[in-house]
Parts: C-alpha cells; structure tokens; sequence
C-alpha cells in the first residue's frame, strides 16, 4: 500500500465560487439546495482529486452512485472532455441530473438508474465517492471484487469513502451518517457500517493492482480517504 499526497488547486478561491455558482444554476432546484451545491463543491476535495488523477486520461468515466452528477459539471468545468456515464438507484437524482446536464449543454454525458454490475463496462476509469458504507457487508465485498476483476481491462478504480477506525474524525462522520439517512437525503436499507481500509484496498492487492491511499478529507472533519488503484503501467 503506497501513500500518496493530493494534489493541490492552483485556481483561486473566488474564481472557483464563480464557477460553482454557474454550476448550481443549471439545477431547478430551491435555493438552499443550489447553496449545497455550491457549497459541497466547494469544500469537498473529491472533485478535484478526481480531475487530478483522470481527468487528462481520455477514458470514459463511469461515476457509480452519481447522486444529481455534480462531478460530470465539475469535470466538464475544468475541461476534462472524456465521456461521462452516471449509475444511481435514486430515480429523482438522475432526472435533476439529466435536466441540469441538458441546461449546461453538457455534451457526452449520460445519466441512467440502475447498478453498474448489470452493464458491465468496457475499459474504463471508475469511480465511487461514498458509496461503500450504504452497502451491507456481503455487497460491499462483492462489488469491490468486481472492481478488482475490471482493472484488468485496464483503467484505474478511485474510491473515495470514510473509514472505519477508532478517531475523532470516523467518530463525527458517523455521527453525521445518521442524520443523512434520518432527513431522507440519502435512504439505504443497510445498516450504518463503514468498512476498514484493508477491506477496501484486500481486493485490489489481491487481484494485482497497485493501491494508493492518501488522506481526502480536506477542509472538512470527516474521515474520508482516496484509494486509487489500477495495475502498474
């Protein structure tokens, strides 16, 4: 398991609020939902992560749990030009996604319901920001084995997703779990259960690959962690 340091922004502040505020203006959606968006991103490290790591590759892009498609905005925002295709179960969030796609002029984006296992993909770069913990055990496992097995049409997999460890951080993050699923935000009928990093990153060493793993938690006090992995190029 190699440790690995983000990479930092070079854009402004103030000049990534304004095209945030570009971004959230593309969704029908209250004003309070636009400020979450504007908001989450923001201060969510994981898009720019994302854009550090593929968004040069040329790939396509399948974005698993994609919620209303902030990161396929938040690529296109910066030029990445690779096709885009988001998986979500939550048929509400793909119809806000698909409109404020279409809004944006969002070209080579795709939104659908259903789960990536049920169209296998092709060779490509996936990714999964927090979706783990809303799998119960035996899911969890099987997707990542899944995962692991797709590395081998080459590509690389990032998951980023808090972390079960005895910190004040995890603690905080699961404190804010429950109220997630308490307010409707994000419903699952699993139980409240992030899993360990071993038990992420086990597939992947197994199968081969190379994993990465570097703290992504930014200027939030959640416990979140990148895992980049993908077979030695």
């Amino acid at each position: 398991m190699i440790s690995s340091p983000s990479q930092p922004a070079s854009e402004s502040f103030l000049a990534k609020r304004a095209r945030f505020k570009k971004i959230a203006a593309r969704f029908n959606c209250s004003l309070a939902t636009r400020g979450y968006i504007v908001g989450k991103l923001t201060t969510d490290p994981a898009y720019g992560a994302v854009f550090d790591r593929l968004g040069s590759s040329g790939l396509p892009i399948i974005d698993i749990g994609c919620g209303m498609g902030l990161l396929a905005h938040y690529l296109r925002s910066r030029g990445c030009s690779a096709p885009i295709l988001g998986y979500d179960f939550d048929a509400r969030k793909i119809l806000f996604a698909r409109a404020a796609a279409e809004r944006g002029g969002l070209a080579d984006v795709r939104f659908e319901v259903g789960d990536v296992a049920d169209h296998p993909p092709s060779k490509s770069n996936l990714v999964l920001l927090d979706v783990l913990h809303y799998l119960d055990a035996n899911t969890r496992k099987h997707l990542l084995n899944c995962l692991a097995a797709h590395t081998r049409e080459g590509g690389k997999v990032l998951i980023r997703g808090a972390v079960r460890e005895q910190s004040w951080r995890y603690r905080l993050t699961l404190m804010q779990e429950f109220w997630t699923r308490w307010s409707g935000w994000i419903p699952s009928p699993a139980p409240v259960e992030f899993p360990t990093i071993d038990e992420i990153v086990e597939p992947f060493e197994s199968a081969g690959c190379r994993c990465e793993v570097s703290p992504l938690w930014g200027r939030t006090p959640f416990n979140g962690r990148l895992v980049v992995a993908g077979y030695p190029e």
